[in-house]
C-alpha cells in the first residue's frame, strides 16, 4: 500500500543509540521509520528542507561509525519484505529493510537461497551490500557480487531504478554504496536452487591448516580456519554443498544447547570476563578454547548451518589481503603477537573469496583471504587491532567497511582502483552532502560543495567511537 507522498514517516522518540558491539555511540536528533517508499522520499526531502544529514540504520551490526549522525536516522525496519522471486531465473527482489534471517523462509517457497552467507544474520540485505558483507568459499562473492538491480532513492527525493544496462556508473557505485548514495529501497539479488549443507569441524596444528588453506578452497565449497594467537592449534570448518533434499543430521537437541548455548556463549562469556579483569588468563583461556572450540557434524537447510548464534559481544576488524600473502601474512601476525606478548581470547577468522568487479569491493579484482581479529567488548580494542592493521599493511590489506580500522581517504584511494570513480558518482548523486558525516568525510575525503556533512548543531551530542592507543 502506497501512501500519500506527503505523508510524514513515522517517528520513533529520539534516544542515544549504540552499535551491537557497544563501541559506537550516537543521539540522533529524530528517528523516522517508514513504511513505504513515499514515506522514504518524503524523509529525505524533509532533511533536505531542515538541513540536517540523514543517515540509514540497518541491524546496528556494523562495528565501524558508518551510521552515526546527529541528524535524521532513518530505519527501514518497517520497509521488509519479498516484492518477487523468480525460480526460473533465481532472481529475487527484496525491500532493503529485510533482515538476512528472515530470508530463507521468505525465499523456500520458491525452491530458492541466497548463493552464500556469513555466520552472522541479523543484518538488513541493504546494509549487507553498502558494507561489503561475505561468507567464505573460492567460488562466491560476497552479498554486493550478487546485486543485479537496484531502485534507489536519492537525496533530491527522486527514485531510481538502476543495473548494469541503466545509470550503470550509478549501479556499480551503488551496490557497495556505504550509504552515501541514496537509500536502497529494492535490492535484486541472483539467487540459487536450494541446497543442504554439510558442516565437519577439526582441530589441526596451525601450519598444517595454514598451509593447506588455499588448496582445500579450491575443492571444497566453504572453508575457513578459527586460530586463537599464541597457540599452535586450528578449528577448520568445511562446508560441502548438498542437494535440498538431503537427510537432515544434527547433534541431540540437548547436546546442541551444550555446545552451542552452555558453552559457546554462556562459559565462553566468563571465561572472557575473567580474562578481561585478569589478562594472564588470556593464554590458558585461548589453550583451552583451541582444544574445543570444534563441534559435532551437522547438515541443514543452508542458512540454518552457515549462521551461528554470536551472543558474546565483541569488537572486530578484518581485512582483505592477496590470497597467494596468506601464509606470510600469518607468519608476520604470528612473530609480532610473540614480540609484542599479546594476550587475547578470541580467534583470528580466516576466510575465502572470490574476486568480483564491484568498486569499492575489498575483493575488488582479485582472488581474496581475509583475516579478521576480534577482541572481547569489555576490553580495550585499540592496540591489538591497530598492531594487526599495522602487521597486515605490507600485504595490500583492505579494511572491510562495516570493521573497525584507522585508514582515511589517502590511504584508501591507494587500496582501491576505481575510488576517485566512486567519489565522483557520490559527488554527482549527493552534490550537497546530505549523506555525509564526519566519519565518511574521513573515509572519502570532501568536496567544497558538501555543505552538510560534518555539520554540528549546538546542543548535539557527537557520535563517539573507539579511540586506539598506539
Amino acid at each position: 500500500m502506497t501512501t500519500s507522498p506527503s505523508r510524514r514517516p513515522r517517528t520513533d522518540r529520539p534516544r542515544p543509540r549504540r552499535n551491537w558491539s557497544g563501541a559506537v555511540r550516537f543521539t540522533p536528533h529524530e528517528i523516522l521509520a517508514p513504511t513505504s517508499e513515499d514515506e522514504v522520499t518524503a524523509a529525505l526531502r524533509e532533511a533536505r528542507s531542515r538541513g540536517l544529514p540523514l543517515r540509514v540504520l540497518g541491524g546496528g551490526h556494523s562495528f565501524s561509525p558508518l551510521v552515526a549522525t546527529d541528524g535524521l536516522l532513518l530505519t527501514l525496519d518497517r520497509y521488509q519484505g519479498l516484492v518477487r522471486a523468480d525460480p526460473a531465473t533465481g532472481l529475487v527482489t527484496l525491500r532493503g529493510g529485510t533482515r538476512l534471517w528472515t530470508v530463507a523462509e521468505l525465499l523456500a517457497p520458491h525452491g530458492l537461497a541466497l548463493e552464500t552467507m556469513g555466520d552472522i544474520d541479523h543484518q538488513s540485505i541493504a546494509g549487507a551490500i553498502q558494507t561489503g558483507t561475505h561468507g567464505t568459499g573460492a567460488r562466491f562473492t560476497g552479498f554486493a557480487g550478487t546485486v543485479r538491480a537496484l531502485r534507489i532513492a536519492l537525496p533530491d527525493g527522486s527514485v531510481l531504478d538502476t543495473s548494469p544496462t541503466r545509470d550503470r556508473g550509478l549501479f556499480e557505485a551503488a551496490r557497495l554504496g556505504l550509504g552515501a548514495i541514496g537509500v536502497i529501497l529494492e535490492v535484486t539479488l541472483q539467487c540459487v536452487p536450494a541446497y543442504r549443507l554439510e558442516l565437519v569441524e577439526t582441530t589441526r596444528p596451525l601450519d598444517e591448516a595454514a598451509g593447506e588453506f588455499l588448496a582445500t578452497c579450491e575443492s571444497a565449497d566453504h572453508h575457513e580456519i578459527f586460530w586463537f594467537p599464541r597457540t599452535d592449534r586450528a578449528t577448520v570448518r568445511t562446508m560441502r554443498r548438498l542437494p535440498a533434499d538431503a537427510p537432515r543430521q544434527r547433534p541431540p537437541r540437548a547436546a546442541e544447547l551444550l555446545q552451542r548455548e552452555v558453552l559457546g556463549n554462556g562459559a565462553w562469556e566468563m571465561l572472557c570476563r575473567a580474562a578481561a579483569l585478569a589478562p594472564p588468563l588470556s593464554r590458558p583461556i585461548a589453550e583451552i578454547a583451541s582444544h574445543v572450540f570444534a563441534g559435532p557434524r551437522t547438515v541443514d537447510d543452508s542458512a540454518a548451518v552457515y549462521a551461528a548464534p554470536r551472543r558474546v559481544r565483541f569488537h572486530e576488524s578484518e581485512w582483505a589481503l592477496p590470497a597467494e600473502h596468506l601464509e606470510a601474512a600469518l607468519a608476520a601476525l604470528r612473530a609480532r603477537f610473540t614480540a609484542e606478548d599479546v594476550r587475547v581470547t578470541f580467534p583470528l577468522e580466516i576466510r575465502r573469496a572470490a574476486a568480483d568487479d564491484v568498486w569499492l569491493s575489498t575483493a575488488f579484482e582479485r582472488e581474496t583471504v581475509y583475516i579478521a581479529a576480534h577482541r572481547y567488548h569489555r576490553e580495550e580494542a585499540g592496540p591489538y587491532l591497530l598492531l594487526v592493521q599495522r602487521t597486515l599493511a605490507d600485504f595490500g590489506a583492505r579494511p572491510h567497511w562495516g570493521k573497525m580500522h584507522w585508514l582515511g581517504a589517502r590511504d584508501l584511494s591507494r587500496l582501491y582502483p576505481r575510488f576517485e570513480d566512486f567519489r565522483a558518482v557520490r559527488r554527482a548523486a549527493d552534490p550537497d552532502g546530505q549523506l555525509m558525516t564526519p566519519a565518511l568525510r574521513h573515509l572519502l575525503g570532501a568536496w567544497p560543495g558538501d555543505a552538510v556533512e560534518g555539520r554540528s548543531r549546538k546542543g548535539r551530542r557527537p557520535c563517539s567511537g573507539p579511540s586506539p592507543r598506539s
